[in-house]
């Protein structure tokens, strides 16, 4: 049989719910500055896994991120960020 490590032994421990802590029952969609974190830098809508949510709490912050979304209190797509090569490139000299 395999042994248990005790050194790994509490390290896959699922984080609670953020909500489920606080004891939040309704995500406002009113409240902007908490559904922004929930949404990555690009705008989309952080997954479970990543989020720390619950299932059921998960449903209620998407739902309220798509009304604060329609209701134009958060932008569907945040800023895009361009990455631009520099002005160093270099040119032949031509001659005259």
């Amino acid at each position: 049989m395999f042994k248990k490590n005790s050194k790994k032994s509490g390290y896959n421990k699922r984080r609670k719910c953020v909500l489920c802590e606080q004891k939040i029952n309704y995500v406002d969609f009113k409240d902007v500055e908490t559904l922004n974190k929930f949404v990555s830098g690009t705008g989309q809508i952080k997954p479970r896994s990543v989020s720390g949510a619950c299932a059921k709490d998960q449903r209620k912050i998407a739902t309220a991120i798509k009304r604060a979304r329609f209701m134009a209190l958060m932008p569907y797509a945040k800023e895009r960020v361009r990455v631009v090569k520099s002005a160093t490139t270099t040119t032949t000299p031509s001659n005259n």
